[in-house]
């Protein structure tokens, strides 16, 4: 028996609800901004056991709600965030409707992304109503180095955590576009942190271009990032930079819904 399931030396009948308290606990901790997270720091935060938060967090991993990002360190899963991902498409006055009028105003598709451990991860799509798609799923991960909605995060995470982050990412062409070359990376995440917005042009994939603001929490720390997808035969460079201003009130828009 763990110490923190032990109620004056006798388990109790509510035994089962309070496992289940503890899995929410860990849950909650594990979703704390400046994700991956430690298993000290999430047993802190969730009042667990490290024993018993590292058992929850195994049976979290196997059903997809956890990530082990290794070097003992844990992010959300995929399922956990299609699940948000689910709620937040429901709400008629939250998230979702946000991104709807946005895809509505400019046409394109809208995508918001999380940063999930050395990657970012699509949570939302909003498709317009065109024969054709553009190709992408709730859950798809991201480089950050190739794509507007990484750049995004990447541009307003504390210098050392990007630069841990850009340490651990292999800068790996997806395409003949994609910045490889680290210095160059650096001076464009400084012009989309004065800008407010980051694009890239067929620099994840060929013939789709995307402009991305992040969105901020009360302490200015990236949560994520709002982005608008377009093919790159319809809309060209300086069309796709017009698109900044309703993106950007977009993101500030959901920061407020957080």
């Amino acid at each position: 028996m763990d110490t923190d399931e032990a109620v004056s030396g006798t388990r109790v009948a509510g035994g089962a609800g309070n496992s289940v308290a503890k899995t929410l606990r860990v849950l909650d901790a594990l979703a704390h901004p400046d994700a991956p997270h430690r298993l000290g720091e999430i047993g802190e935060r969730s009042g667990v056991s490290k024993a018993s938060a590292h058992r929850i967090l195994g049976t979290l991993i196997e059903e997809g709600y956890a990530t082990s990002e290794g070097e003992g360190r844990y992010g959300i899963g995929i399922r956990l965030q299609a699940m948000a991902a689910r709620v937040l498409s429901e709400d008629s006055v939250g998230i979702g409707a946000v991104l709807r009028t946005l895809q509505q105003r400019l046409g394109q598709t809208v995508h918001l992304a999380v940063l999930n451990g050395d990657h970012a991860i699509y949570t939302h799509k909003v498709d317009p109503d065109r024969a054709y798609r553009i190709t992408t799923e709730v859950g798809t991960r991201l480089p950050l180095h190739g794509t507007a909605a990484g750049l995004a995060l990447l541009s307003r995470l504390p210098e050392q955590e990007s630069a841990a982050l850009l340490d651990a990412t292999a800068l790996t062409a997806l395409t003949a576009r994609t910045v490889t070359d680290r210095r160059t990376l650096e001076k464009r995440l400084m012009s989309a942190r004065a800008d407010g917005y980051a694009t890239d042009y067929e620099e994840h994939e060929h013939s789709i271009c995307s402009l991305a603001a992040p969105v901020l929490d009360a302490e200015g720390y990236p949560v994520g990032a709002v982005s608008v997808s377009a093919l790159t035969f319809l809309i060209g460079p300086e069309e796709l930079r017009a698109f900044a201003p309703e993106v950007q009130q977009a993101a500030s828009d959901v920061a407020k819904r957080l």
